[in-house]
């Protein structure tokens, strides 16, 4: 084999083992040592080898991106309350004052007492005329200035408890009626009307007649049991 057909059969065989698809031969010049070969020309894949095949794909996954996070709505302001009037409270009924005593009535009592000053004394007597015992004076100065009352004794007077009692002669006032039990007697057998300054009046058996007195003196201190109030 010359020179010329051993270079096309090494070029044939070149083209075979490149797998070439449709070798042309576009130029031969017998006085060139050399051929050009156009045409598309396949590489030849590989084959795997059994180092490579045995190596593990590990694929590492795309990362991931962290959720967006919903947006949180803004705290709402609590609304500020409507300022609450605070509710007038009822008037409380101011405590009904204790009246005080009618002194006015008190001085006309005793104004009635005194103009009956050296009447007579009469035992159980009711009248100017005729005289007084101690209950007849009071009834009588009492339904003068106003009090209608019953005729009592003493004792009698003693007992009505719609009249106040006052225990201590230090607080005797204007027109307060004492009771006293004198020696000799079990109960009240005596009345007299409080004029104040320690002056009662009221009348005697012993001096027969209406009399003012001392309520101070030891002998009343003594005798004295309580006084009712009567104005």
């Amino acid at each position: 084999m010359n020179r010329k057909q051993t270079v096309i059969a090494l070029g044939l065989a070149l083209v075979l083992a490149v797998g070439c698809t449709s070798p042309q031969i576009i130029n031969s010049n017998p006085e060139q040592d050399k051929i050009q070969i156009v045409g598309e020309i396949e590489r030849a894949t590989p084959t795997p080898t059994a180092e490579t095949a045995s190596i593990e794909t590990v694929v590492t996954p795309a990362p991931t991106e962290a959720p967006t996070p919903e947006p949180t709505a803004a705290p709402t302001e609590a609304p500020t309350p409507e300022p609450t009037e605070e509710p007038t409270p009822e008037p409380t009924a101011e405590p009904t004052p204790t009246p005080e005593p009618d002194r006015t009535k008190a001085e006309a009592f005793c104004d009635e007492a005194l103009a009956l000053l050296d009447a007579p004394y009469h035992r159980g007597g009711t009248e100017k005329e005729t005289g007084f015992d101690p209950g007849g004076f009071v009834y009588y100065c009492l339904n003068r200035a106003g009090v209608k009352v019953r005729h009592k004794t003493s004792k009698g007077y003693s007992e009505m408890t719609d009249w106040q009692m006052v225990e201590s002669m230090d607080d005797l006032e204007v027109g307060d009626l004492c009771f006293y039990r004198t020696p000799g007697n079990d109960a009240v057998n005596c009345v007299t009307i409080y004029l104040g300054d320690g002056l009662m009046i009221y009348p005697s058996s012993g001096e027969g007649k209406v009399i003012t007195t001392k309520s101070n003196s030891n002998y009343w201190k003594e005798a004295f049991v309580f006084a009712r109030r009567v104005f």
